[in-house]
């Protein structure tokens, strides 16, 4: 071994031992204590997402299919499909009373909330939103179907230019 393979003599390449054992406990602690707060903020989170997923949920039934699971659905909230039966939509004290039918089967809902939108109408299909109570589909919300298609209500009106704002 030469001098030139030793270090500077003046260069102290030694790890430094400030504070000692006590120190390295201190930083043993705090990563201890980190991992604790850490681990309780992820279990938070985890909680905070799970109970957002099961509010969120609202199971989709026909109105056969809530009928026959009528005693496992209880009072849970869900929502029902079916079309609007043209005997029924009576007002009953400040609700909407209708009858909706889906495969032969049909259910009596009692609508209590926002009126329902202008293609709310006899015959229309619908979904209602809310839970049994006794025989009754008690509705908070009433969502209406609709197709795509456009019936003129004018047909013999004369068509508009959007180029030259004449008829």
């Amino acid at each position: 071994m030469n001098s030139q393979d030793l270090p500077d003599p003046g260069l102290n390449l030694r790890p430094r031992q400030d504070g000692g054992p006590e120190a390295a406990e201190r930083v043993k602690r705090g990563s201890t204590r980190n991992k604790v707060i850490g681990g309780v903020v992820a279990l938070a989170l985890t909680f905070v997402l799970y109970q957002g997923i099961v509010n969120a949920r609202v199971f989709f039934y026909n109105v056969d299919e809530a009928i026959a699971q009528q005693a496992e659905l209880g009072d849970r909230t869900f929502r029902m499909q079916g079309t609007v039966v043209a005997e029924s939509g009576t007002s009953e004290g400040g609700a909407l009373v209708f009858t909706v039918a889906y495969n032969d089967a049909t259910a009596q809902v009692r609508h209590v909330g926002p009126e329902p939108s202008d293609l709310f109408d006899l015959g229309e299909p619908v979904v209602v939103e809310g839970h049994w109570n006794g025989d009754v589909f008690e509705s908070s919300q009433i969502l209406v179907k609709h197709d795509e298609s456009y019936v003129e209500d004018n047909p013999n009106r004369v068509d508009y230019n959007l180029d030259t704002g004449v008829g």
